[in-house]
Protein backbone atom coordinates (compact mmCIF):
# COMPACT_ATOMS: atom_id res chain seq x y z
CA UNK A 1 0.00 0.00 0.00
CA UNK A 2 1.29 3.34 -0.87
CA UNK A 3 1.42 6.40 1.33
CA UNK A 4 1.00 9.70 0.20
CA UNK A 5 3.87 12.58 1.41
CA UNK A 6 3.23 16.01 0.79
CA UNK A 7 6.72 16.79 1.09
CA UNK A 8 7.68 15.15 -1.89
CA UNK A 9 5.00 16.42 -4.06
CA UNK A 10 6.18 19.94 -3.04
CA UNK A 11 9.71 18.58 -3.75
CA UNK A 12 8.65 17.20 -7.53
CA UNK A 13 7.21 20.64 -7.86
CA UNK A 14 9.90 22.80 -6.95
CA UNK A 15 12.19 20.68 -9.26
CA UNK A 16 10.33 20.89 -12.20
CA UNK A 17 10.53 24.76 -11.70
CA UNK A 18 14.17 25.17 -11.27
CA UNK A 19 14.48 22.41 -14.00
CA UNK A 20 12.59 24.69 -17.03
CA UNK A 21 14.24 28.42 -14.98
CA UNK A 22 18.07 28.04 -13.43
CA UNK A 23 18.19 31.54 -12.92
CA UNK A 24 15.34 32.85 -11.87
CA UNK A 25 17.25 36.71 -11.28
CA UNK A 26 19.42 38.57 -12.92
CA UNK A 27 23.72 38.02 -12.08
CA UNK A 28 24.37 40.33 -9.60
CA UNK A 29 27.90 42.57 -10.13
CA UNK A 30 30.22 43.15 -6.63
CA UNK A 31 32.32 46.19 -7.65
CA UNK A 32 36.14 46.52 -5.94
CA UNK A 33 34.74 48.60 -3.85
CA UNK A 34 32.91 46.47 -2.20
CA UNK A 35 34.83 43.97 -1.71
CA UNK A 36 37.28 46.43 -0.34
CA UNK A 37 34.49 47.61 2.23
CA UNK A 38 33.22 44.26 3.31
CA UNK A 39 37.35 43.06 3.73
CA UNK A 40 37.68 45.75 6.18
CA UNK A 41 34.62 45.77 7.96
CA UNK A 42 35.60 42.05 8.68
CA UNK A 43 39.18 42.99 9.37
CA UNK A 44 38.30 45.26 11.98
CA UNK A 45 40.66 47.66 13.40
CA UNK A 46 44.15 46.71 14.22
CA UNK A 47 44.93 46.64 18.53
CA UNK A 48 45.85 50.86 19.78
CA UNK A 49 49.43 49.89 21.67
CA UNK A 50 49.18 52.72 24.45
CA UNK A 51 51.94 53.42 26.69
CA UNK A 52 49.81 51.84 29.81
CA UNK A 53 49.62 48.63 28.04
CA UNK A 54 53.23 48.57 27.29
CA UNK A 55 54.27 49.21 30.93
CA UNK A 56 51.96 46.61 32.23
CA UNK A 57 53.34 43.95 29.58
CA UNK A 58 56.78 45.17 30.96
CA UNK A 59 56.09 44.59 34.21
CA UNK A 60 54.40 41.61 33.81
CA UNK A 61 57.15 39.82 32.38
CA UNK A 62 59.76 41.33 34.51
CA UNK A 63 57.77 39.34 37.66
CA UNK A 64 57.40 36.10 35.70
CA UNK A 65 60.86 36.37 35.21
CA UNK A 66 61.73 36.61 39.12
CA UNK A 67 59.09 34.17 40.03
CA UNK A 68 61.03 31.80 37.42
CA UNK A 69 64.60 32.47 38.85
CA UNK A 70 63.03 32.23 42.86
CA UNK A 71 61.78 28.59 42.09
CA UNK A 72 64.84 27.74 40.35
CA UNK A 73 67.02 29.25 43.70
CA UNK A 74 65.18 26.49 45.99
CA UNK A 75 67.32 24.43 48.08
CA UNK A 76 66.83 20.89 47.14
CA UNK A 77 65.52 19.10 50.09
CA UNK A 78 67.75 16.51 51.74
CA UNK A 79 65.78 14.02 54.78
CA UNK A 80 67.90 14.03 58.17
CA UNK A 81 69.49 10.98 59.02
CA UNK A 82 67.58 9.46 61.55
CA UNK A 83 70.04 8.00 64.70
CA UNK A 84 68.82 4.81 65.15
CA UNK A 85 69.16 4.02 61.65
CA UNK A 86 73.27 4.98 61.20
CA UNK A 87 74.11 1.17 62.50
CA UNK A 88 71.91 -0.75 60.07
CA UNK A 89 73.17 1.63 57.29
CA UNK A 90 76.36 1.14 58.26
CA UNK A 91 76.27 -2.85 58.11
CA UNK A 92 74.69 -2.43 54.84
CA UNK A 93 77.59 -0.60 53.27
CA UNK A 94 80.02 -2.36 55.13
CA UNK A 95 78.31 -5.40 53.77
CA UNK A 96 78.77 -4.15 49.73
CA UNK A 97 82.94 -3.73 50.30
Amino acid sequence: MSVFHPVSAVKRETSRRSASDPHPHEPVLITEQQVLFSTAAAAGTPARHNAIAMMSNAVSSVAEHWHALAARRRATYYPPRCSYLENSLMAREMDRL
